[in-house]
C-alpha cells in the first residue's frame, strides 16, 4: 500500500511540476535584430527615424501604443530600403500598424512617392508587411525575403 500512495504522489508531483513548467513569451530585442540585417560593404547608409519623421511618413503610428519601435530608411531617395519594426502594446493594435505601413508601400507604389523607375519597382516587388503576435515588421529591400524569414525565426 506504501509503494501505491508514493507511486501516486510521485506521479502528482511530477505533472505537477509539468504544468508550471510554462513558458512566458520572452521579448524579442528589435534593435539587436535590426543590426543583423544589412551587414558588408554594399550596405545601404540609414537613419533612423525620429518622432517627426514617424508622424510624417508613418501617420497615425505615434498614437499608437508600441513597447518597441525600429524604424529606419535610406537615407539617400534613390536607394530603396526601409525597415521598421514594432512590438505594440495590445494585439488588437497589431492589424491598425498592418494598415499603416501597408498606406506607406501604396503611397510609394500608387502616389509615386518612390519616383525614380528603379526605386519605384523595388516598393513594387521588395516590399512586405509582416506580424507574429504584437510585432509588426515592414521590410523594403532587395534581400526582403531573408529578412522575412530571419523576423519570423525569432519567435
Amino acid at each position: 500500500m506504501k509503494r501505491i500512495v508514493s507511486l501516486i504522489l510521485a506521479l502528482m508531483l511530477t505533472l505537477s511540476l509539468c504544468a508550471c513548467g510554462e513558458k512566458e513569451a520572452e521579448q524579442v530585442d528589435l534593435t539587436a535584430f535590426y543590426e543583423t540585417l544589412f551587414t558588408g560593404d554594399d550596405a545601404p547608409m540609414m537613419m533612423e527615424a525620429d518622432a517627426d519623421m514617424l508622424d510624417t511618413i508613418y501617420p497615425g503610428l505615434t498614437e499608437i501604443p508600441r513597447v518597441q519601435t525600429v524604424a529606419y530608411t535610406a537615407a539617400i531617395s534613390l536607394v530603396p530600403a526601409e525597415v521598421v519594426l514594432i512590438e505594440v502594446e495590445n494585439a488588437d493594435d497589431v492589424s491598425k500598424v498592418e494598415d499603416i505601413l501597408r498606406a506607406r508601400i501604396s503611397y510609394q507604389v500608387d502616389d509615386l512617392g518612390a519616383w525614380y523607375p528603379a526605386t519605384l519597382e523595388s516598393w513594387k516587388n521588395n516590399s512586405e508587411v509582416v506580424s507574429v503576435g504584437n510585432y509588426v515588421a515592414l521590410f523594403v529591400a532587395d534581400t526582403k525575403d531573408a529578412m522575412v524569414e530571419s523576423f519570423r525565426a525569432l519567435f
